[in-house]
């Protein structure tokens, strides 16, 4: 399952098992490439209310806006730059993908990791863009697998409310 729009940012969701809760891959789709690209038993349930808690509590503290200071610019040795919030990711730190979200006027600055912070990119959406995303994650308990006999076709949402 794609939530978002693939060719600005989405996020791909796929259920493919139940461990201790729902499991499957879960990746960002960034410039058409997916984020981390690896992991097909990530805990679903961690990854998209650690993202969904993250981005609640940051917003809450209602950070300044970073501006159009460069990317090289940003300290990120204490683990996030001022006037950025980190979004927690759960276990997609595993992977070595760590991301933050800033502002800079009518734009959302998505700052990213791919290689445990040794270098940083940057994608610039309109304001909104990912906050909209993260928020239209369902739950992971109202992920359901599709199957024909023994093969996965594809991840449904059940139960969800709006």
């Amino acid at each position: 399952m794609i939530i978002g729009n693939p060719y600005q940012i989405a996020i791909q969701i796929e259920k493919i098992d139940v461990l201790c809760s729902p499991s499957g891959m879960f990746n960002f789709i960034i410039e058409d490439v997916f984020i981390p690209g690896k992991g097909t038993t990530i805990d679903l349930y961690i990854v998209i209310s650690s993202l969904k808690e993250s981005l609640d509590r940051e917003l809450k503290k209602n950070i300044p806006e970073l501006g159009d200071k460069s990317l090289n610019e940003l300290d990120f040795s204490e683990g996030r730059p001022e006037n950025c919030i980190n979004l927690n990711g759960g276990e997609l730190s595993d992977y070595g993908f760590v991301f933050w979200l800033a502002y800079d006027g009518d734009e959302e600055r998505f700052i990213y990791t791919t290689d445990y912070e040794k270098t940083f990119q940057e994608q610039r959406y309109p304001k909104g863009t990912v906050e909209k995303l993260i928020y239209a994650l369902p739950l992971a308990e109202n992920l359901s697998i599709k199957s024909l006999g023994n093969i996965i076709q594809n991840t449904e949402i059940v139960n969800q409310k709006e």
